[in-house]
């Protein structure tokens, strides 16, 4: 009996010893997280690294606290870059794990400030093909910075040259400008860059909507040589640059027209017309002439014909 005891009290040091030496194995997981700056004015650049985290870790992410997607990586020495476009503050989360599933976190709190901002406004928008147009320009620096250039494009393109531009100073930048109008219609995108003492340029660009005028009908009479007969004289004109009066229909009223299609008269030449038509009896009918231009915009109008 007492043999029996003294087995099972080896077996229980035994047992104990060994779970002690298991335990000892299995290393701890420690999460370190360091970010460089960690506040600025947007938008803010921060390098992040895990590389003093320790243990036996296979991969890890960060959380940037944005709403933008973690960071997946298996590489403790590698940096990782992320920039924070607005203001606000942000808690960045690291997180390793194991093989075996363990997780261990560390956190950095990153403050961004607003940085230095533009915003650009157009008047009026849609605006009518050659019509001035007033932009208004404003720019703020960021805490600490002072603001330096403006550039300004009436219809941006990448490389293309600014179509205004001018060194400033101070925090605050308000301008009015005024441009002669939009030659060709369309959609053009102006574009407003400001550039701060740091060299962060703020953008802001507006959509410019630019419609063209209708056609305009310059001339629209009727004579009557005799009895029913009625001579129609019409001119018309393509109301802006570069468009074209396609076709016309001319309803003489009592249930006749006549029309010409895929005609090709460009502004600024005119479209001149004289058209006969011979009313079966005398009366009195609304004679109505419509002009169509290539952005299928039509213009109207009406003559009563009185034939006693």
């Amino acid at each position: 009996m007492h043999k029996a005891k003294r087995y099972l009290w080896v077996a229980f040091v035994f047992g104990a010893l060994v779970l002690g030496g298991c335990a000892w194995l299995v290393q701890p997981l420690t999460a370190k997280l360091t970010a460089n700056p960690t506040s600025g004015p947007s938008p803010l650049d921060v390098t992040f690294s895990a590389a003093g985290s320790t243990g036996p870790i296979v991969s890890f992410t960060i959380d940037f606290g944005d709403g933008s997607p973690a960071y997946p990586g298996t590489d403790l020495s590698l940096s990782v870059s992320h920039t924070y476009t607005s203001d606000g503050i942000y808690p960045a989360v690291l997180t390793v794990r194991d093989a075996a599933g363990r997780t261990a976190t560390d956190s950095k709190t990153i403050i961004v400030l607003l940085g230095t901002t533009a915003s650009l406004s157009v008047s009026p928008n849609p605006v009518t093909q050659g019509t001035t147009v007033t932009f208004g320009l404003q720019g703020s620096a960021a805490t600490g910075r002072s603001l330096t250039e403006y550039r300004l494009w009436y219809a941006y393109t990448s490389g293309a040259l600014p179509d205004l531009s001018g060194s400033i100073s101070g925090s605050t930048f308000f301008l009015i400008h005024t441009y002669a109008g939009y030659p060709e219609a369309g959609t053009y995108t102006a574009r407003l860059e400001i550039e701060d003492s740091e060299g962060d340029v703020a953008v802001s660009e507006v959509q410019v909507t630019v419609t063209s005028p209708p056609p305009v009908i310059t001339n629209f009479t009727w004579t009557n040589p005799s009895g029913t007969d009625v001579q129609f004289n019409f001119s018309a004109q393509a109301g802006g640059t570069g468009r074209k009066i396609t076709k016309y229909t001319l309803s003489f009223g009592d249930t006749a027209s006549y029309s010409e299609e895929n005609l090709n008269v460009t502004y600024p030449n005119i479209l001149t017309r004289t058209i006969a038509h011979d009313y079966a009896q005398t009366g009195s009918w609304t004679a109505i002439l419509k002009v169509w231009d290539d952005l299928n915009q039509y213009t109207q109008t009406q003559s009563s014909v009185i034939l006693p």
